[in-house]
């Protein structure tokens, strides 16, 4: 019992002792609040007293800069006006000088005009008089006076006209000579000679025996429907096809070809089916040879017909040479030599490279009119101007040229063709040149014998020397020179020598 009651005593007093202590440490706490309260307040008195003396330092700071901007204002305004009472008084003064002088050009004109009454009366007073001294009219005085002045002005532009013929005359050769060399030095091209057979690689040699046929039946309808040549046995593992008509030679080359390449039998419809199908896609390259051409040329034509007629000039030879690129080959040229003499390059250009146009159709046998005359109707079909028609249709002095252009086409024309190793004349030509030349020097009175030398590039005239004189002899190279000019075909020139011999021989006894 005691010791519960000790228990209970020493629970109340533990208790106690802690509420006491409880309010000690809240006492403390409370304190020492208080302290950083107290601390708090007076840094904060301290943080606004010091934004309040930099906000003081700032508004003074901008006050100044204000006053002083607004001074500066000032200084200007008052310099702007200034200036605007300068030039107030500038322009015042300027109008007063304009006005005086008005008043003075006024007056001036006004003298003017008075003393030019003055003139034109003098002049009718001096006509006048001499009217009735020499008995002329004026009206007639004025006539002779234009008739002298216009006589002055023909004799003296008909003696700058002589000294320029002259001038020309004397120095034409020397400037063409130097237009042509220099357009030939730019001119960069391989000549273009083309053969007329073609070779088409066959992959075995018994092909070829399917290609022939039972008793040649193949090859036999084969060159009839094209119209061109094969040989078989010049080569091995080769059939060699020509034709005078390059366009089907292509056809004949693209369906060999294709009979090469073909599986199985061949007969007359295969062979048939392989040119149609040939002829298509030539068809199609002749498009795009014709159109790769116009680009290049830089012709703007989109016709697609004449783009294929066009193209068919990549399958046509003169002489062995490929017309394409003589005829891209005639258009530069024309094009460069017109340029070089002021004139319009691109009818040069465009008479130049369709002046054979009319070669691509006129192997056909329904065609029966020249090559240069068929190249001005295909022309005028599809709408070039009549300066480039012709430029073009006069190469061969279908008509005399009327413009320079068409000179400068026919030159150009002959340029290309006569350049070293552009064409191949065959051997019975040759030969018919060289005869004609000695028969043309051997129909002349007093010719003994002519002889045609140096690949027909001369002609040498032996005469008989009791005929023609030393006075007949230059007359007569003159006149054979002129008639081997009308009625031979040769390229170049040719040099007529007259060669007279006299021998007197003594023998003494």
């Amino acid at each position: 019992m005691i010791n519960i009651i000790y228990l209970f005593v020493g629970l109340a007093t533990g208790g106690f002792i802690s509420l006491v202590a409880l309010k000690r440490m809240k006492f403390f706490d409370i304190e020492k609040n208080k302290k950083t309260a107290e601390e708090m307040i007076n840094k904060s008195k301290e943080d606004s007293r010091e934004i309040i003396n930099e906000t003081k330092n700032n508004i003074e700071n901008r006050a100044s800069a204000l006053r002083q901007e607004s001074l500066k204002k000032e200084e200007r305004l008052n310099k702007a006006e200034t200036t605007l009472k300068n030039k107030e008084e500038m322009i015042k003064k300027r109008e007063e000088r304009n006005n005086e002088t008005r008043l003075r050009a006024a007056t001036y004109s006004e003298e003017l005009n008075t003393l030019q009454l003055r003139i034109k009366n003098v002049e009718k007073d001096t006509l006048q008089k001499l009217t009735q001294k020499t008995g002329i009219s004026t009206g007639e005085m004025k006539k002779k006076t234009i008739e002298k002045y216009q006589k002055e002005l023909n004799e003296e532009g008909t003696e700058r006209l002589i000294k320029n013929e002259e001038w020309a005359k004397e120095n034409a050769e020397k400037i063409a000579r130097k237009i042509i060399i220099n357009v030939l030095q730019r001119l960069c091209s391989p000549t273009s000679v083309e053969t007329r057979a073609i070779n088409v690689i066959v992959p075995k040699d018994h092909v070829k025996g399917k290609i022939v046929g039972r008793n040649g039946e193949n090859i036999k309808e084969f060159e009839r429907l094209l119209e061109v040549d094969v040989v078989f046995n010049d080569l091995p593992n080769t059939i060699s096809i020509s034709a005078f008509q390059l366009v089907k030679r292509r056809v004949a080359q693209k369906a060999m070809e294709k009979l090469t390449n073909y599986r199985g039998d061949i007969n007359k419809q295969v062979v048939q089916k392989a040119v149609q199908s040939a002829e298509r896609e030539t068809d199609d390259e002749l498009y795009e040879i014709g159109k790769k051409a116009v680009e290049k040329m830089q012709i703007k034509h989109a016709d697609k017909e004449f783009l294929r007629i066009v193209g068919r000039l990549q399958y046509r030879t003169s002489y062995g040479q490929n017309i394409m690129k003589h005829s891209m080959e005639v258009g530069w040229l024309a094009a460069m030599i017109g340029s070089e003499l002021g004139l319009n390059v691109t009818t040069c250009k465009v008479g130049g490279f369709l002046h054979d146009l009319g070669k691509a159709i006129d192997q056909d046998p329904n065609v029966k009119d020249t090559h240069d005359q068929l190249s001005k109707e295909i022309m005028e079909k599809f709408g070039f101007s009549w300066e480039e028609v012709h430029a073009a249709w006069t190469h061969h002095d279908a008509i005399p040229q009327e413009t320079a252009e068409a000179m400068i086409v026919k030159a150009a024309d002959a340029i290309s063709a006569s350049r070293p190793g552009a064409r191949q004349e065959s051997f019975d030509k040759y030969i018919e040149r060289i005869r004609l030349l000695e028969e043309t020097g051997s129909s002349f009175e007093g010719v003994e014998g002519a002889f045609a030398i140096s690949a027909g590039r001369e002609l040498r005239i032996i005469v008989d020397p009791d005929i023609i004189g030393d006075e007949r002899a230059r007359p007569m190279a003159k006149s054979i020179a002129q008639k081997i000019e009308e009625e031979v075909t040769y390229p170049g020139q040719i040099k007529v020598n007259v060669i007279r011999k006299t021998k007197h021989t003594e023998i003494t006894q």
